[in-house]
């Protein structure tokens, strides 16, 4: 940071690309992309609740759309800052992506810290919290710890079995206090996931490497070696 500052102080103009603001950019980012994700797995519910396969799936569609936005995203800041490195106007700094990173899923450690006191104090279920907070993540949420969406309550059911008819009360379980330390250290864990996309996103930019691009051009290279092939 202090080799930045003296860098921009060099210049005489502010480049506004501190990992704080590049981080907060990236909060925005990810708050509008669960929100999607949230609407993705409700309509996606009766698809997840035929099983794994249909928890997968949506998996994948929320990552698809997470974890592209915040690459992409993330190279821009990488290749933006790879020309103030180029120029002079910064000082390269190889932490940076992942300061940017940590700031930016920093305020999910609310919903960590209530998990946590949810399943040490046992008064509360705070995992559809969690899950909510957490949404791109939620369908591996439920492979960790399958259980409802909302708390249960106790409820009374009938049940009619060879032709006895009684009342069979199910109790009321909370999801967290239930869910072993392991599940909740892994679950706590995930959001390291978005940290990835956000660092690779910016270590390409700033090396300038497209996979995109890369993609493209190495198929028309295919297709110009077929067509050499052919045309012989």
């Amino acid at each position: 940071m202090a080799k930045e500052k003296k860098a921009e102080q060099a210049v005489g103009v502010q480049l506004h690309n501190s990992p704080r603001e590049l981080s907060l950019s990236l909060l925005k980012t990810l708050c509008i992309c669960n929100v999607i994700c949230v609407v993705i797995v409700f309509s996606m519910s009766a698809i997840m609740g035929k099983g794994v396969w249909g928890i997968l799936v949506t998996e994948l569609i929320c990552l698809i759309i997470t974890g592209a936005t915040l690459y992409a995203q993330s190279w821009s800041m990488g290749d933006k800052d790879a020309n103030y490195i180029q120029f002079g106007r910064m000082v390269y700094d190889p932490v940076k992506p992942v300061k940017i990173g940590l700031l930016a899923i920093a305020p999910g450690l609310v919903s960590d810290i209530l998990l946590i006191v949810s399943k040490i104090s046992g008064a509360f279920d705070s995992l559809w919290i969690y899950r909510l907070m957490n949404a791109p993540l939620w369908p591996l949420i439920n492979l960790i710890h399958p259980y409802s969406i909302f708390p249960q309550a106790a409820t009374e059911e009938t049940v009619i079995m060879q032709g006895t008819q009684y009342e069979e009360v199910i109790a009321a379980s909370d999801a967290t206090p239930g869910c072993g330390w392991g599940k909740l250290i892994l679950m706590i864990l995930l959001p390291i996931i978005y940290m990835l996309f956000i660092y690779a996103g910016y270590e390409l930019g700033r090396r300038r490497i497209s996979i995109g691009s890369k993609l493209v051009y190495e198929n028309e290279d295919d297709k110009k070696g077929k067509r050499r092939f052919f045309s012989k």
